[in-house]
């Protein structure tokens, strides 16, 4: 299984996520093109090789953002950018559940609905560029599992356009809720809202290092210097060692949910942390039409996914079973076709490759913007991957 660990050596905060994950190696090519894509090509986005505390480390830095005055944005109007920007699925996912926490906790914290929330500088486009650089280069990564160190929180106060806020800012403190922290005597912000928006939107877990094998380790550095330590987040792959955390398949029988519904209850129980949910028509007793909604989870959000399912589905109770679930290893080849690059999903054992698939969201977007059907741009992405491995 394929971990990856962010340790908060200085905390946290969305520029300083893309740089450590670009230093594992993650590309910017896919983030310029998602910029492209959403009519923001004037952004200019790079890293910057940096050496806090004698450290090689990178900082990621968005040029041209400034020219924008950092204006007002609502949730729509962010999700509207996202969705033109040619993300892969779960991308565009994760991109808009980290925005979706964002409005949630400033709502929270002003009284008012996530839709009326206005981002201003969470907003402009030095933080959609964050925002959109980490969820790519989490597709390239492609991690099975996401832990963290405890957040950060340092004292202190910041400017705001509401006047001087405190630290942690309270929408910073909204997205930490539930979640372990621990404060240190810095007159700094260590954990932004961005920071704190992408933890709770993409780590599973808290606490200690887990028993793993690094294998490739990142420095993101953040912009400001701290007195007693190297503002660093420090981002590890490795293989995870010794046992798996347990693996519960989750089912319920449901016969009295109208079927409109059932769309939310899968989103709501994959936010929730399920690696997979599914329905199964089947017919129960008397004749009566149900349907079966299974669930894969691991230990850490059997409890979450559980509690989902009661709140939003009309069951009042549920079976659940230990399994063992055997994975291959995945990552995250390119090619390049006649229309464009497509991204190639391949799934291995050891040396063993067993399979290779063009994905699906770049295949679509290229035979759409081309006019191409989609099985010819899928096919010559395949051979242009087998071409290149034969190359080798």
């Amino acid at each position: 299984m394929k971990v990856l660990h962010l340790d908060m050596i200085g905390g946290i905060a969305g520029d300083m996520t893309v740089a450590a994950l670009t230093h594992l190696g993650a590309p910017l090519g896919p983030l310029r093109e998602a910029l492209s894509a959403m009519g923001l090509g004037g952004l200019g986005v790079e890293v910057i090789p940096v050496a806090p505390s004698g450290i090689s480390a990178l900082r990621f830095q968005v040029n041209g953002a400034s020219n924008e005055g950092h204006p007002h944005r609502a949730l729509p109007d962010v999700l509207a950018l996202i969705s033109r920007a040619g993300l892969p699925a779960s991308a565009s996912e994760r991109a808009e559940r980290i925005f979706g926490h964002l409005a949630e906790a400033e709502g929270a914290v002003h009284g008012i609905e996530p839709e009326r929330v206005t981002f201003h500088e969470v907003g402009a486009l030095d933080s959609i560029a964050d925002i959109v650089g980490v969820v790519l280069a989490l597709e390239h990564l492609a991690p099975d599992r996401i832990t963290a160190s405890i957040p950060l929180v340092g004292s202190g106060t910041i400017p705001s356009r509401h006047g001087p806020l405190p630290v942690p800012a309270p929408a910073t403190l909204a997205l930490l809720r539930g979640l372990p922290v621990t404060g240190l005597a810095i007159d700094a912000e260590l954990t932004t809202p961005t920071g704190a928006a992408i933890l709770a939107s993409v780590a599973q877990a808290f606490g200690p290092w887990p028993a793993m094998r690094p294998e490739a380790i990142g420095y993101g550095a953040g912009t400001r210097e701290l007195p007693s330590r190297p503002n660093l987040l420090r981002a590890v792959l490795g293989e995870a060692e010794g046992q798996a955390a347990a693996e519960w398949l989750i089912e319920a029988n449901i016969d009295d949910m109208s079927p409109e519904h059932y769309t939310h209850l899968v989103e709501r129980l994959l936010e929730a942390g399920a690696h997979d949910a599914w329905l199964t028509p089947v017919q129960m007793k008397k004749g009566r039409p149900a349907i079966v909604i299974g669930i894969l989870c691991d230990e850490d959000h059997r409890d979450p996914v559980e509690r989902t399912l009661f709140t939003e589905s009309t069951t009042i109770g549920l079976r659940r079973q230990r399994v063992e679930r055997r994975k291959l290893a995945r990552r995250s080849d390119s090619v390049q076709t006649p229309w464009g690059p497509v991204r190639i999903k391949v799934a291995s054992e050891g040396d063993q490759i067993y399979t290779a698939s063009p994905e699906y969201e770049d295949c679509r977007a290229l035979a759409r913007s081309s006019g191409v059907p989609l099985a010819e741009v899928y096919e010559v992405a395949r051979a242009a991957w087998r071409a290149g491995r034969e190359n080798r």
